[in-house]
């Protein structure tokens, strides 16, 4: 028989999704399933539903909370796992009707006690490819955590339960909790096998808790002056992350020994994924230049161009004269970017690709390319051949700015 895997649902308000959900793990074709779902306080019909599930599969689990939040929900439910393996899988979003049946073969094939798949998320998308990394290796170590954006999320995995034992997420966290999770059991995993297949199709509902919660901190008034964009905000999660990494390269169960090497690496390639996000939300070009502006003078972002460096990716200078004009120009075609690219809705085409090549373009002056797979780094490559859909797109785009 199949090993059984615990699946630890939060719940708040998902009325109109938890029945997709839902009804993506039940027709599953990996059927050994314990779903644990957590209310956490739901006030809409979202309980009386999974209730109507129940009747009709055992394997279903329901607990109701008072509404502390997400993390506490998931921390309710993995304190009731019995599986062999653990899945998060939030409640607006769906999987693969395959996805257990190819992550768990993928774990058992290559001996590792986590498999990893790309998603379908509107801004951050994960640039996976086949491959198994050797977590105990340096290198490897760097090219998983550095150059990917898969510990960022806790729902694209599958993990051997016995990698979670004692560990929990914080909930006194509210901006990045799950990367600060992963940073918590990173020295655990011996080996990660990662797909490029999408298995976790991955949305955004109006009843989404924490997106209701990113356009309240946007829309504010003094959002550019209290710095609460998402830049900043992974900033909060920094002495978390250090306590984790610190104790673990102490404890020598992660192959590092600087700990800068880490800490920074998402914070360049965080700079365009949160400008597509925050056009979505109707921010204005000008309150945006001002913010890249802040961004790119501040010290945790020199550090992470600093750290990059080291790996063969070079940049412009963000101190000399011309760092007002670059921005500019940056700003302005990142804007006509999303501007046309919703406006027109090219069928196929990723816009977040789109505006990692107009980065590129503007920043990276020079590409060593040392075996390194970092985003920014990849996506100038494929700007200066020119051949994909993106990259022809992209530059019709910079064309019209000249």
């Amino acid at each position: 028989m199949n090993k059984k895997i615990s699946i630890v649902i939060p719940m708040y308000n998902a009325e109109k999704t938890i029945r997709r959900c839902l009804e993506s793990i039940l027709s599953q074709s990996y059927d050994n399933l314990e779903i644990i779902i957590v209310n956490d306080g739901s006030d809409d019909q979202s309980k009386n539903i999974v209730l109507d599930y129940q009747k009709n599969d055992k394997r279903i689990k329901l607990i109701n909370i008072p509404n502390q939040g997400v993390s506490h929900a998931r921390n309710v439910g993995l304190k009731e796992v019995s599986g062999d393996y653990i899945q998060f899988v939030d409640s607006d979003d769906d999987l693969d009707l395959n996805y257990f049946k190819i992550m768990t073969s993928l774990m058992e094939e290559n001996d590792c006690e986590c498999a990893i798949c790309n998603n379908n998320h509107p801004f951050f998308t994960t640039h996976l490819t086949d491959y198994v990394y050797d977590m105990k290796d340096h290198d490897e170590f760097l090219k998983f955590y550095q150059h990917t954006f898969a510990p960022t999320f806790p729902w694209n995995k599958l993990y051997k339960a016995e990698i979670l034992k004692g560990c929990f997420f914080e909930e006194d966290i509210t901006f990045a909790e799950d990367e600060v999770f992963f940073c918590q059991i990173v020295g655990r995993i011996n080996k990660i096998v990662s797909t490029s297949k999408v298995l976790y199709h991955y949305f955004i509902s109006n009843s989404n808790e924490g997106n209701s919660a990113m356009t309240s901190f946007i829309k504010a008034s003094k959002f550019w002056i209290n710095h609460t964009s998402i830049f900043y905000r992974e900033m909060e999660c920094l002495p978390a992350k250090i306590e984790s990494f610190e104790r673990q390269i102490k404890e020598k169960v992660i192959p590092i020994k600087s700990i800068e090497d880490v800490l920074y690496q998402r914070l360049f390639d965080y700079a365009f994924y949160q400008y597509a996000a925050y056009y979505c939300f109707g921010i204005s070009e000008d309150s945006l230049y001002l913010e890249m502006m802040n961004i790119f003078k501040n010290t945790f972002f020199h550090k992470a161009c600093k750290v990059q460096e080291q790996y063969g990716l070079k940049f412009r200078s963000f101190l000399d004269k011309d760092l007002n004009h670059i921005v500019y120009q940056l700003n302005h075609a990142l804007y006509v970017l999303f501007d046309t690219y919703y406006k027109q809705k090219p069928e196929g085409l990723i816009s977040i690709y789109c505006a990692g090549m107009i980065f590129a373009k503007y920043f990276v002056i020079e590409n060593n390319d040392l075996d390194n797979v970092n985003i920014i780094n990849k996506l100038d490559k494929v700007l200066k051949e020119g051949k994909t859909k993106e990259a022809k797109y992209t530059l019709d785009i910079l064309n019209q700015i000249k």
